[in-house]
């Protein structure tokens, strides 16, 4: 079994819930990180200007407190191992459907592609 550290279970702590029994399910089966839960105005925006975001901040699911989203990513990383990030989001994907929970992920986004990010569909928010 794998577990986080500290640094991932902290940000796994400013999301809602129901992200947080998801992803922790998550762990028990395969080693991933989370990236990113919350992020603060000042992070939003450079997230924006940097192109690692479509939204500013209010936009996107990741300013919500508790965070409507999480990034998590296959631990060890290896950004252009896009296996890896498709194992890892089709696990995710099925259990949040064990649990009944409804997200997106946005590998499946249109414009930006974006493998880490996960999120409550409006229902579940």
């Amino acid at each position: 079994m794998y577990v986080f550290s500290k640094r991932s279970k902290k940000n796994l702590l400013t999301c809602d819930e129901k992200l947080q029994m998801l992803i922790n399910e998550v762990i028990k089966e395969t080693d991933c990180s989370v990236i990113c839960g919350y992020r603060g105005e000042e992070a939003q925006e450079k997230a924006f200007n940097e192109g690692r975001s479509r939204a500013r901040f209010g936009q996107s699911k990741h300013n919500d407190m508790p965070s409507s989203a999480v990034d998590v990513v296959p631990s060890p990383l290896d950004w252009d191992d896009l296996d890896a990030f498709n194992h890892l989001g089709e696990m995710i994907m099925s259990k949040a459907k064990e649990l009944d929970i409804k997200i997106k992920w946005g590998k499946h986004f249109k414009g930006l592609v974006d493998y880490p990010h996960f999120e409550l569909v409006k229902d579940d928010a």
